[in-house]
C-alpha cells in the first residue's frame, strides 16, 4: 500500500492550489503595503523536523519581520467524500508543540482554513468543532463557509496578527 500511496497521481493538484492561492493571494495583496508582514509560500521552516530528513510544508506562512514569530497556514478542502480534515490532527501531536514553538516564536502557530464540502457536512462540521473545542485551540482554525475573502481577513486582523506582535 505504501508504494501505491507514493506512486499516485497528486489530485488536489491544480484545483486544491487555486484556492490555496486565492487566499495566500489576497492576504499577499492586503498585505502589500506593510513592511512588516511577509507571506511565504510553502514555507520550509518545518520541512526536515523528523531526523533531519522529512517533516511538514505548510500551504503558506506569514511572519512577521520586527518580531520573527511566523504563523503556518493550512487549507483544507475536499468534497462529501474523504479524510482531509484528519489529516490536520498531525498539528496536534503534544511532541511537535516544542518543535513548532521553537521555530516559530509562540505556541501553537499552525492556523487550520477549512471549506467545502468540511464546512457543509454536519459530521465533519462537528468532528472539527470538538477537536479545536478547548480554549488553548478555539481560535486555531476558521470554517470558512461564505467564500468571502473579507472572512479571511477579518480572521488575520482579529485573531492571527495579534500572535505575531
Amino acid at each position: 500500500m505504501r508504494d501505491s500511496l507514493s506512486k499516485r497521481s497528486k489530485w488536489q493538484y491544480p484545483v486544491g492550489t487555486a484556492k490555496e492561492e486565492t487566499i495566500k493571494t489576497n492576504l499577499s495583496t492586503y498585505l502589500m503595503n506593510n513592511d512588516i508582514y511577509k507571506v511565504i509560500e510553502r514555507p520550509q521552516n518545518l520541512a526536515k523536523i523528523y531526523n533531519n530528513k522529512w517533516g511538514i510544508i505548510p500551504d503558506f506562512a506569514i511572519i512577521n519581520t520586527k518580531t520573527k514569530k511566523i504563523a503556518f497556514f493550512e487549507v483544507k478542502r475536499q468534497g462529501i467524500n474523504g479524510n482531509a480534515h484528519e489529516r490536520a490532527c498531525k498539528y496536534f501531536a503534544p511532541g511537535l508543540q516544542d518543535i513548532f514553538r521553537e521555530i516559530a516564536g509562540f505556541d501553537r502557530p499552525i492556523f487550520t482554513i477549512y471549506m467545502n464540502g468540511l464546512t457543509s457536512d454536519p459530521k465533519k462540521v462537528i468532528e472539527i468543532q470538538t477537536w479545536y473545542n478547548d480554549p488553548l485551540w478555539q481560535d486555531r482554525y476558521l470554517l470558512w463557509k461564505t467564500k468571502n475573502i473579507q472572512n479571511i481577513l477579518d480572521y488575520w486582523e482579529n485573531i492571527v496578527k495579534g500572535y505575531l506582535e
